[in-house]
Order: structure tokens, then sequence, then C-alpha cells
């Protein structure tokens, strides 16, 4: 059983990023900005590579001390790819920047991202 919404928006990959540092936060997707009504995004994706051993992803939003964690906790296994679909991540609707921070450094992350509104 598929729980895919139609889509509302504009789907958009985010650049495959490298985790330069354990348990600091990384910009993941930046958000479309300009307007009258920015867009706001929804995490539709994610793919992880994990080369360093098992250890947990956390998306959020914000870097340094204001980062917060918004989406539950994904943990990666070594050696494989990780994926998870929209059909496994709950839909949150933000409006900021997606940010990601794993335990240790190296892990590469890549995400799809509906984008909402005008």
């Amino acid at each position: 059983m598929s729980y895919q919404q139609p889509a509302r928006g504009i789907r958009k990959a985010s650049a495959l990023i490298t985790i330069a540092a354990g348990a600091t936060p990384q910009t993941l997707y930046q958000q479309t900005t300009g307007g009258t009504n920015p867009r706001t995004v929804i995490l539709k994706k994610v793919m992880a590579y994990n080369a360093v051993g098992a250890t947990t992803l956390m998306i959020g939003t914000g870097l340094g001390a204001a980062w917060a964690q918004q989406y539950p906790t994904f943990r990666l296994v070594n050696n494989m790819d990780n994926e998870w679909t929209e059909d496994e991540i709950p839909e949150i609707e933000l409006n900021a920047d997606l940010t990601a921070q794993t335990d240790v450094l190296g892990v590469q992350i890549r995400a799809e991202i509906e984008e909402v509104g005008a």
C-alpha cells in the first residue's frame, strides 16, 4: 500500500553533501526565496551512504546552537545505500533551509524535496 500524496508543489533534489564533522549540522537544502510568498519545503526522500561505521542521521533546521531536529532519527547501516521514501518520512512542511548532522564525518547525503508556494 502506498501513502504517497499527490504533488502540491515542485520536486527538487539537493546537492550531494559529505558531512565534514560529526555532530555538526550542515546545510542539506536551501529553500527558494523571493517573491511575496516564500516557498515552504517538505522532505520527500533521503538517500545516504555511510562507509565509516553504523551511525545516525538527523535532519532539522538551523545551524550551530540554533539547530533543531525536525524529523525522526534515521539509522544508517555501514557500507550500504540507505534510502527512505515519502511513505516512511512524516510529512512536515517547513519554512526554513534543511540541515543535517550525523554522529561521524564522511557520510554522504542527498535529499529530494517538494517546494510548495508561489
